[in-house]
């Protein structure tokens, strides 16, 4: 019975509930906790009204009662202002529980009930019945559940039914009629009463926690559950504004060998390794550091407390050790690093955004040179960021085409004695700066963004030079990441080959392992159609990367050049002489062609004899010369590579 009238109530306030709950949301009901905050400040507000009440009642029985009359009278008037007083002021403070407000409501209800009860039963008086009604009324508005609302009415009722038989001789149709109205009346109004005040509550716990839910996305990050770029930035401004605030660490970091696991195995792969990580960043920091996702693979960790330079390091190794962990990802198994940029954050005088810069100049300067360890940002690298900054004006400000020029390096052929290919290497002669080194500028150029308008102004300045030369002799150049990355930048590149005349055959384009796999498909398509324009793709720089014949095979490469690191390395560790043999050999074995950087002494030169390296470059045969010396060079190569070979 009392189901159905409380849910033909809920349909007639409220109607069918279409709201989307929040999953952790009990539909059925509120919690123990949230029903005792809809209905403690309706039973405290009813218990100090009582209170207040009686304590005038109480005065009032002086005036009115005399005798035996005004001692009972009075002492049950003053009991339930005190009774009233107590459970407001006291009781009430500590109710936790349902039950407790139910012994309370019941307390005041009997205290209520008691009072004219008595009077009746001292002076009964036939037009005050009608009070037991609206008692009835009051207890059905203000009871917590039916347990307390159905005797509290049920008493009044049949008090009234009771006196008027008793005093009246029976009970009469107006008697019957106002029990048979009240009874479900007043039962409908406590579920109605107590339903709307629940269902408010109801509302709002879904909005807090909507509001929580909204607020929690808003924050962090979906995928790994970090902080997002939005909170840590943040969190940062109130470490950098907070009064007499400590220095702290800010670390930037990139994950170096992502984005060949991800173009691989592809995203879901990627994602996996990506929650890793961000499981591995929270054991690392724990509470004493802020660790977010700023987007990618890029991730920022706020290190707080200033740390002597040895804290530092052990905690930028211990995190580069982390992440240099085996990942197991569902049958794949993954082997990547991180490099790590920090900056120190102990004055005023820079923002959020400006130690970012320094942290990521850190970053950069560890991706360059020390792929997966920490790097600490200097004095030093203040400097050359200065520097870099004047470099990039310049850049911007600059005649480049009057300043920039093309030098030429040779790729000789040992076993036919002869220049088989010319690599087109960049020189800036500024008329504000002087001589700037190509790792200066090009790097400038490639923060910048302008290495795309250099590459295509530099690739014209090749070919028009290369028009006067033997058909047999090649030119590679040098693409950047940027121009791999763009659409326009390709077709550029390859209308500037059609329109040079030139067979695209004899045009060799060189990538460094680091420009093709920072978007591997994006390079693919790029080198795809180079490919298929006729021109040749070399790998430069091979062994300073990542240096995997996994995604050769799926490239259109033609050559591979060894890094000059293993070369000098060559007259004191042996490993670096099988390193190079391995790569010969397995270039052989792919019909692919192989050339030796950086070598400068007949010393080096023997030791490559030794593995029947092929095609060599370096300062043994030649330095880099302008493009007018070229034609002097190739008339006589002949006797000068002879000499060179012989030489020692």
């Amino acid at each position: 019975m009392l189901r159905w009238i409380e849910s033909i109530s809920a349909a007639l306030t409220f109607g069918p509930r279409t709201a989307r709950v929040p999953e952790n949301f009990d539909a059925q009901g509120l919690s123990e906790a949230e029903k005792v905050a809809a209905m403690k400040p309706i039973v405290s507000s009813y218990c100090l009204i009582i209170g207040c009440y009686y304590s005038l009642v109480t005065f009032n029985r002086f005036w009115t009662e005399t005798g035996v009359a005004l001692a009972i009278m009075a002492t049950l008037s003053a009991l339930t202002m005190i009774a009233g007083f107590y459970l407001h002021f006291s009781y009430m403070k500590s109710a936790r529980q349902v039950y407790q407000l139910n012994v309370a409501s019941l307390t005041v209800n009997l205290l209520l009930f008691v009072n004219p009860v008595t009077f009746q039963a001292l002076h009964f008086d036939n037009k005050r019945l009608v009070y037991f009604v609206f008692l009835s009324l009051i207890f059905a508005m203000t009871g917590v559940s039916l347990r307390v609302v159905i005797p509290s009415v049920a008493a009044t009722l049949i008090t009234v039914a009771v006196l008027a038989c008793v005093h009246n001789g029976g009970v009469s149709l107006d008697n019957v009629g106002m029990v048979l109205l009240m009874a479900p009346l007043a039962i409908l109004l406590a579920t109605i009463v107590r339903q709307t005040l629940l269902r408010a509550v109801q509302a709002r716990v879904m909005a807090e926690a909507l509001h929580s839910e909204a607020q929690s996305m808003a924050d962090s990050d979906v995928l790994t559950g970090l902080p997002n770029r939005r909170s840590f930035f943040r969190v940062m401004d109130e470490a950098l504004g907070g009064v007499g605030r400590a220095p702290f660490h800010l670390a930037l970091i990139d994950l170096d060998g992502f984005k060949p696991i991800n173009d691989i195995y592809g995203h879901s792969v990627g994602d996996t390794l990506l929650i890793e990580v961000g499981h591995r960043l929270r054991r690392v920091c724990g509470a004493q550091a802020f660790a977010a996702r700023m987007g990618g693979d890029e991730f920022a960790i706020i290190l707080y407390g200033d740390r002597d330079a040895a804290d530092l390091d052990a905690f930028g190794m211990q995190l580069c050790d982390a992440l240099r962990d085996t990942y197991f990802l569902g049958g794949v198994t993954a082997h990547i690093s991180g490099s790590v940029g920090f900056v120190r954050c102990a004055s005023e005088r820079f923002t959020a955004s400006q130690w970012m810069e320094r942290a990521d100049y850190a970053l950069y300067f560890a991706k360059q040179n020390l792929r997966g360890a920490p790097v600490v940002f200097t004095e030093k690298h203040e400097a050359e960021m200065r520097d870099f900054s004047q470099v990039d004006q310049t850049l911007r400000t600059s005649d480049l085409n009057a300043e920039l020029s093309i030098m030429f390096q040779p790729q000789v052929d040992v076993v036919e004695n002869r220049t088989v290919s010319f690599e087109a290497l960049a020189r800036w002669n500024s008329v504000k700066l002087g001589s700037v080194r190509p790792d200066i500028f090009i790097k400038a150029a490639e923060r910048s963004g302008l290495i795309t308008q250099i590459t295509l102004l530099l690739l014209d300045k090749a070919l028009k030079r290369v028009r006067d030369w033997p058909a047999d002799t090649k030119v590679s150049f040098n693409l950047s990441a940027r121009d791999l990355r763009s659409g326009i930048s390709i077709t550029n590149i390859c209308n500037a080959v059609r329109q040079s005349g030139i067979d695209p055959r004899r045009i060799e384009f060189e990538i460094t392992e680091t420009a093709m796999l920072t978007d591997f498909e994006q390079a693919c398509e790029a080198l795809a159609r180079l490919k298929a324009m006729g021109c040749r793709i070399a790998i430069d720089d091979f062994g300073s990367g990542y240096s995997s014949f996994s995604y050769i095979h799926r490239l259109p490469v033609d050559k591979i050049k060894i890094d000059r690191s293993f070369v000098v390395q060559l007259l004191e560790h042996g490993s670096a002489l099988k390193i190079i043999k391995t790569i010969i050999d397995l270039c052989r074995n792919l019909n692919l062609d192989c050339v030796v950087e950086g070598v400068e002494t007949q010393a080096e030169m023997n030791k490559l004899a030794q593995i029947r390296a092929r095609y060599i470059q370096g300062y043994l045969f030649s330095k880099p010369m302008p493009a007018e010396q070229v034609h002097a060079y190739l008339r006589n190569e002949a006797a000068r590579i002879h000499a060179a070979l012989k030489a020692g």
